[in-house]
C-alpha cells in the first residue's frame, strides 16, 4: 500500500471516528502543524459529506416513486383511453366495410347465400372504362387487451457504505537513549579509572565530583589537565564519561575515538563499548557508524564486551 493510501485511510478513519483517542488528538496535532495536510482533511470531508448526500437523495427520491405507484389506479387513465379509442374506430371500420359490401352485391332470393360473382368483360367497353368493384377485405381481429399489470414494487438500493481498511499499526520506535541506559553500568568503566596512579591530583577531586553527579564540575577540573598533558589516559577517559553523563555526546565522542586507538587494551576496548553506547543516542542518524564499531567489537570473540556488543546488534536489526 503506497503513502498515499495509508493517508487517505487514515483521514478516512479519523472523520468516521474510528481512529483510537490518542491516536486522534496526535492527528489533529499534526493537522495543525500541517497546513496542507488540514486542507485535505477538509477537502476530504467534503467529499465524504456529499457522497453521503448523493445516496440520501437516490433513495428518497426511489422511495417517492415507489409510493406514488402504488396510489396510482391499476389501468393508467390515459393507456386506457387510447385503447378504448383504437378499439373503436376499427369496428366502426369493419362496420362500413361490410355495408358497402352488401351494397355492391346482385339482390338474390335464396337463402344459400350470396353466389361468387364473375364479372365478364363487354367487348364495346374498354378496359379503362370498367369500373373497378371494391373487394372486401377479411375483418381484422380485435387486438387482445392485455392484462393490466400492477407495477411492482421496487425495492430501494441499500445505501452504499464505505468499509474503512484496516489500519496497521506502525511498529513502535525503538527508544534508543533507553536502550543505551540499560547497557551502561558505571562498574564497567570508573572501577577501572579509580584505581589510576601517576595522574594529577586534580584528576582525585573530578572523580568524585564524578561519583557524586556533578558531572560539570568534573569537566571543569579535567579540562585543564587535558590541555596541559594530551597523553593522560586515566584523565582524558574520565572526561569522555563526564561529557557522557552530562548528555554532551557529540563532545565525548572525539575523546572516545582517540582512547579506543589506544595501545592499552583495557583502555581501547572499554572506550570501543562507551563509543557504541555514545553513538546510540545519536541513532538513526549514525546508524553507519555505530554498525561498524559493533561489527569490529564482535569480530573479536575474546573483546572484554563481546556479549553486549553482539546482543545490542542483535536488537538493532
Amino acid at each position: 500500500m503506497s503513502r498515499d493510501e495509508r493517508l487517505f485511510d487514515k483521514i478516512e478513519a479519523y472523520l468516521r471516528g474510528k481512529l483510537p483517542a490518542e491516536e486522534a488528538a496526535a492527528f489533529e496535532a499534526e493537522m495543525s502543524a500541517d497546513a496542507e495536510l488540514s486542507r485535505q482533511v477538509r477537502a476530504q470531508r467534503i467529499e465524504l459529506q456529499g457522497l453521503e448526500w448523493l445516496v440520501e437523495r437516490d433513495l428518497r427520491t426511489k422511495m417517492d416513486a415507489w409510493e406514488r405507484e402504488v396510489e396510482q389506479a391499476p389501468t393508467p387513465l390515459r393507456v386506457s383511453f387510447v385503447r378504448r379509442w383504437w378499439v373503436g374506430g376499427a369496428a366502426a371500420m369493419l362496420v362500413l366495410a361490410l355495408f358497402g359490401w352488401w351494397l355492391l352485391q346482385p339482390r338474390q332470393t335464396d337463402i344459400g347465400g350470396p353466389q361468387p360473382i364473375v364479372s365478364t368483360p363487354d367487348p364495346a367497353t374498354s378496359p379503362q372504362d370498367t369500373p373497378v368493384k371494391n373487394v372486401p377485405q377479411p375483418p381484422r381481429k380485435a387486438p387482445q387487451k392485455q392484462p393490466d399489470r400492477i407495477a411492482e414494487k421496487s425495492s430501494p438500493k441499500p445505501p452504499v457504505v464505505t468499509t474503512p481498511r484496516p489500519v496497521t499499526p506502525a511498529p513502535a520506535a525503538t527508544d534508543y537513549p533507553a536502550l543505551a541506559a540499560t547497557y551502561y553500568r558505571d562498574q564497567d568503566f570508573m572501577d577501572a579509572s579509580a584505581a589510576a596512579t601517576g595522574e594529577s591530583p586534580l584528576y582525585g577531586q573530578a572523580l568524585d565530583r564524578f561519583k557524586s553527579g556533578n558531572y560539570a564540575a568534573a569537566e571543569k577540573l579535567l579540562a585543564p589537565v587535558i590541555k596541559l598533558n594530551p597523553n593522560a589516559l586515566k584523565t582524558k577517559e574520565l572526561l569522555a564519561h563526564s561529557l557522557y553523563k552530562g548528555g554532551r555526546y557529540d563532545a565525548a565522542l572525539p575523546y572516545l575515538r582517540e582512547l579506543a586507538a589506544s595501545k592499552d587494551k583495557s583502555v581501547a576496548e572499554r572506550s570501543e563499548w562507551a563509543m557504541a553506547l555514545t553513538l546510540l543516542h545519536r541513532m538513526p542518524g549514525q546508524k553507519p557508524l555505530l554498525d561498524r564499531v559493533l561489527d569490529k567489537i564482535t569480530s573479536r570473540p575474546g573483546h572484554a564486551f563481546y556479549r553486549q556488543a553482539d546482543e545490542l546488534k542483535q536488537k538493532l536489526k
